[in-house]
């Protein structure tokens, strides 16, 4: 049961029922990162906000919840976990073992538009790997996103395609140079967020009209020097698919789903899930939902823009959406 009378919008309290199946979500999901090598981080919910201005985009940096303290001091309540543990992990990498496995669970509190099933204030646990590999370290969490969201449903909750778990692949500034020349400096940014919008008449405009329908273009040099980067996508995709569609789970390759994750300054938009993602990126969907249960990707320029050398790739998953998804336990 939920109680949202009298509570600010966007927040509510949980009791009774609820409350037993989110800590035996969390119990499960933590005890399969435990399993796998991953510590626990407990992080405040409180910063300092002028720390963020370099790692957060303007978007993102409205969406915190700011207020000046008794000393006067600007701080901002945690809406995000992964740059607040970059943040303070930046200048002690020579001293880490790398690579470093951790996860963290919690409450981030963000002033975002409201819709159904989206709330200002919400449960989060995700995991990050700093370090090693990156190509090696991509495909272990995906696989690791994956068998959580499995465990999560219950194994014995899947069967057949109506019932399937939808993860959407692809990669930050897939599109950048295919939207750059069609629209140019000054529109491209414009087309971005047209096609994530899965506006069609603007890709046929584009001659993008594939990446709307089904994810990417049948000829895939039209994406310039993406599409090395796309091949190897959709081998991932092939290599996950043998892996999971046994078990309800649809792997695709979508661009337009992350077209608005751009990394060329002309393109002039990064709207994507949090905004920092710089290579592989993936989210996934229930049946039938349009919010991301969950959402990942690699962030290697978050370090670099704390003065840090460290591959570093993660994923999150939102707690009160994961619960609706299977009554872990019961």
């Amino acid at each position: 049961m939920k109680i949202s009378a009298g509570l600010p919008t966007g927040v509510s309290a949980s009791l009774f029922d609820s409350v037993k199946r989110r800590r035996r979500l969390e119990a499960l999901l933590s005890g399969l990162l435990e399993e796998r090598g991953f510590a626990e981080v407990l992080l405040p919910i409180l910063d300092y906000f002028e720390p963020y201005r370099p790692l957060l985009q303007e978007r993102l940096l409205k969406q915190l919840y700011r207020f000046v303290d008794r000393d006067g001091q600007l701080l901002a309540l945690r809406g995000d976990f992964t740059p607040m543990l970059a943040r303070l992990l930046a200048p002690h990498l020579d001293d880490l073992k790398l690579p470093l496995r951790l996860y963290y669970r919690g409450d981030v509190v963000r002033h975002q538009p409201l819709r159904p099933g989206r709330m200002r204030e919400y449960s989060q646990l995700g995991a990050e790997l700093l370090g090693g590999d990156p190509d090696e370290a991509d495909v272990a969490m995906l696989t690791l996103f994956l068998d959580l969201l499995l465990a999560a449903r219950g194994e014995e909750s899947g069967g057949g395609d109506d019932a399937a778990l939808r993860v959407v692949l692809g990669f930050a500034g897939a599109l950048d140079e295919a939207l750059l020349a069609t629209a140019g400096d000054g529109a491209a940014g414009e087309l971005a967020l047209r096609i994530a919008s899965r506006d069609r008449r603007a890709a046929g405009r584009a001659r993008l009209t594939e990446v709307v329908e089904r994810g990417y273009p049948s000829d895939l040099s039209v994406l310039g020097g993406a599409a090395e980067a796309v091949t190897d996508l959709l081998a991932l995709r092939d290599r996950l698919a043998e892996t999971y569609e046994a078990r309800s789970v649809q792997v695709e390759v979508d661009l337009a789903e992350f077209a608005a994750a751009a990394l060329d300054p002309r393109v002039g938009v990064s709207a994507g899930p949090r905004g920092y993602y710089d290579g592989l990126m993936f989210a996934a969907y229930a049946p039938g939902t349009a919010l991301a249960l969950g959402v990942g990707g690699r962030y290697d320029k978050v370090f670099r823009s704390l003065s840090g050398d460290c591959s570093a790739v993660g994923f999150s998953f939102g707690l009160d959406l994961l619960t609706e998804l299977g009554d872990v336990g019961a």
